[in-house]
């Protein structure tokens, strides 16, 4: 009876790089886990604490808990094949790596959807996030919302190839696992760009702290580089002549699976603290235009022959009005600037 190592004409030392290769990514996954762990509870920690809309609240809540829950699994089920393979079955290469295609196969399609859907509620969350950014407009959003639709088709038919445990898909003429990360790529991708370009075109602060954090979190900019990475490792390893074990692609796929979590998490956790600016301040013009026509304003509304003036102090950051786009005026509401007003205009 011939092994598992037989059947797919494999060396020992590929057998030893597979082996290496799926403990060494394991370590790797169990860190980011645990770094999503801590992202996760602060999260918590500022939607508890948050004033807001109690249904906002359960929302975010039940998004980012059932982001890492689904992680916990896998990691549960990675933890899991590993311990089998090198301490239960350990000692020779034919019975650990058995125990690999055997675990891989037993959980490989739990896994695949428990990653699928974290990867499909992210997604979610950057096209409401563009949604939002964009004025509460689909014209922005819309856009990564048919990839998405294309995304979860990929999807479909990737784990519908799993569930009937048929080399099917990879062996056809369309790599339907690259095209499925391919479109997660083009969806993040696009978001992260048009946020990017929000943020950009609103904000005159790039060059501060708080302008960069902005952008890392606000844009899951880390989100957009995992997939590209694992769409150009797991290319190059598929097709290129040269690689006979495919496994460095390991790498960037099992830290997709924490990344997918933390993005999302990050970005709620922003919001609910409060860090984020508010919706209507995506809808103006930068600040400096604002400063611009505060100080027309003043102009225009003394004549002039009124006595020497001091000059106006506007705290534009703590504006909490509305920009009217179509008459150009600044639409104040109750605690809106902190100004000091001019000495001949004190009453």
């Amino acid at each position: 009876m011939t092994s598992t190592i037989e059947q797919y004409r494999l060396t020992i030392p590929e057998v030893q790089h597979i082996l290496s290769a799926h403990f060494h990514c394991t370590l790797v996954f169990i860190f980011c886990h645990a770094i999503h762990t801590c992202v996760y509870f602060v999260a918590l920690y500022y939607i508890a604490t948050n004033k807001g809309s109690r249904r906002t609240r359960i929302v975010f809540g039940g998004i980012i808990t059932f982001l890492w829950c689904a992680e916990t699994v896998i990691v549960a089920l990675q933890w899991t094949i590993l311990d089998d393979i090198f301490i239960n079955q350990g000692g020779s290469f034919d019975s650990e790596f058995d125990t690999l295609m055997f675990g891989e196969e037993a959980g490989g399609l739990a896994g695949s959807v428990l990653r699928s859907l974290n990867v499909a509620l992210a997604d979610l969350v950057l096209i409401w996030r563009c949604w939002v950014l964009y004025g509460r407009s689909w014209k922005a959003a819309g856009a990564p919302a048919i990839c998405l639709i294309a995304e979860l088709v990929a999807c479909g038919i990737v784990i519908a190839g799993l569930a009937k445990q048929s080399g099917a898909i990879l062996d056809a003429q369309v790599n339907w696992v690259l095209l499925y990360y391919s479109m997660i790529v083009v969806t993040n991708s696009l978001c992260t760009i048009l946020i990017l370009t929000r943020i950009v075109r609103t904000s005159d602060n790039l060059k501060t702290y708080r302008g960069v954090i902005e952008i890392i979190v606000e844009s899951a900019v880390m989100y957009s580089i995992i997939y590209i990475a694992l769409v150009v490792v797991y290319g190059y390893e598929y097709y290129s002549p040269r690689v006979k074990v495919m496994g460095a692609y390991a790498y960037p796929l099992l830290m997709s699976y924490s990344i997918s979590g933390i993005a999302p998490t990050l970005i709620i956790a922003r919001v609910m603290a409060g860090h984020s600016r508010p919706d209507t301040l995506w809808t103006r013009p930068s600040l400096p235009h604002l400063t611009t026509d505060v100080r027309s304003l003043n102009e225009s509304f003394h004549c002039a022959d009124a006595p020497p003036r001091s000059s106006t102090t506007v705290n534009l950051e703590d504006a909490r009005g509305d920009f009217r786009e179509d008459s150009g005026a600044f639409i104040y509401q109750e605690k809106p600037f902190q100004v000091r007003m001019l000495a001949h205009d004190k009453v």
